[in-house]
C-alpha cells in the first residue's frame, strides 16, 4: 500500500507541475514558445451533468441567505448571526454534495472492491470532504495578494487540479484492471490483491471546490476571511453526509454478500476477484467520461503548443 500510495503521489506532481508548462493556470496563457500568439488556452473543466433545477435553486436560495447573513455580520458581529451562517453553511454543503463530482462515484467503487472496518468509510467520507474544502482554503488565500480577477484564476487552477485528479485515477483504474483480470484468470483462490489504496484515493480529494470557492469569495469582499473559513468548515461537515452515505452502501451490500458466502471460502474468492474488476472497470469508465472535455481541450493546448 505504501508503494502504490507513493507512486500516486509522484504521479499527481508529475501531472501538476507539468501541465502548467504548456498553459500557465495562474495566467490563462500559454507559455514561453507561445509568443505572438494572443490567444488564451484554457482547458476545459470535466465533465459536469445537468442537476436538477429544484437542488440548483436550493442552493441559489442558501447562498443569497449566506451572503445576507455575512453581510449583517459585518454590521453587527452578533453571535446568533454566526449561528446562522454555520446552518446555512451546513445545508448548502449537504445540497452541493447531491450534485456532480464530490467522489461519490468514487467512494462506492472502493468500498465495493475494498474490505475495511465499519467506522472507515464514514472517516474516509469526512477526510474526502475536508480535503475538498481545505484546497479551496488554501488556494483563496494563495490567491490574495495576486493582482487580477481572483475568482477567475481559483476557477481555472481548480480546472487543472480537479482534471488531474481523474488522469491519476484513470492510470490507477487500468493499473488494478489488469492486475485483477490476473488474479482472476491465473490465481483465483488467491485473496491478497492489490486494492485501490485508500491514501491515493485521499489524494484525489485535493482540489478546490466550487461552492467553497464562491464562499470564500464573498467573505473575502467583506473583509470577513475567518467567518468564511468557519463557514467552509460546517459546509464541508454537510457535503460529508452524501458521501458516506455512498460508501456505506458499497459497504453492507459487499459485506452483505459475503457473509451469506462465508462458507464457501473458493467461491468468496472468485466473487471476490469479479467484483473488484466490475468495480475498477466502472471507476475507469466513469473517470474518462467525467475527464473527457479536459482531457480533449487539453491534447489541443499540447498541439497549439507543439505547433
Amino acid at each position: 500500500m505504501k508503494n502504490s500510495f507513493r507512486c500516486a503521489v509522484i504521479s499527481l506532481i508529475i501531472i501538476l507541475f507539468s501541465v502548467p508548462v504548456i498553459a500557465n493556470p495562474f495566467t490563462g496563457t500559454g507559455g514561453a514558445s507561445g509568443i505572438g500568439k494572443q490567444e488564451t488556452l484554457q482547458v476545459a473543466p470535466v465533465r459536469t451533468n445537468t442537476a436538477d433545477q429544484n437542488l440548483v435553486a436550493a442552493q441559489a436560495t442558501l447562498r443569497e441567505k449566506l451572503g445576507t447573513y455575512f453581510y449583517s455580520w459585518k454590521q453587527s458581529g452578533s453571535a446568533s448571526l454566526l449561528w446562522g451562517i454555520l446552518g446555512a453553511a451546513f445545508l448548502y454543503g449537504f445540497l452541493h454534495a447531491f450534485g456532480p463530482g464530490h467522489r461519490k462515484t468514487i467512494l462506492f467503487s472502493l468500498y465495493l472492491a475494498r474490505e475495511a472496518p465499519a467506522w472507515e468509510p464514514a472517516g474516509t467520507g469526512l477526510l474526502l470532504s475536508a480535503l475538498h474544502s481545505g484546497a479551496a482554503v488554501i488556494l483563496l488565500l494563495m490567491l490574495r495578494g495576486v493582482t487580477g480577477a481572483i475568482s477567475g484564476k481559483a476557477d481555472n487552477i481548480a480546472r487543472y487540479m480537479e482534471g488531474s485528479t481523474y488522469m491519476l485515477l484513470i492510470s490507477i483504474a487500468l493499473f488494478l484492471i489488469v492486475q485483477a483480470l490476473r488474479d482472476l484468470l491465473y490465481k483465483p483462490e488467491n485473496q491478497q490483491r492489490k486494492k485501490m489504496s485508500l491514501g491515493t484515493i485521499l489524494l484525489t480529494g485535493i482540489y478546490p471546490c466550487p461552492g467553497a470557492i464562491l464562499i470564500l469569495i464573498l467573505s473575502l469582499t467583506l473583509s470577513i476571511t475567518g467567518i468564511g473559513i468557519l463557514a467552509v468548515i460546517a459546509m464541508s461537515l454537510g457535503m460529508s453526509i452524501p458521501i458516506i452515505a455512498a460508501g456505506y452502501l458499497a459497504w453492507f451490500g459487499r459485506t452483505g454478500l459475503f457473509l451469506s458466502l462465508k462458507k464457501n471460502e473458493k467461491m468468496i474468492g472468485r466473487i471476490s476477484a469479479v467484483i473488484e474488476l466490475f468495480s475498477y472497470t466502472f471507476l475507469l469508465l466513469f473517470s474518462l467520461y467525467m475527464a473527457e472535455p479536459f482531457l480533449l481541450s487539453l491534447f489541443r493546448i499540447i498541439k497549439s503548443f507543439l505547433a
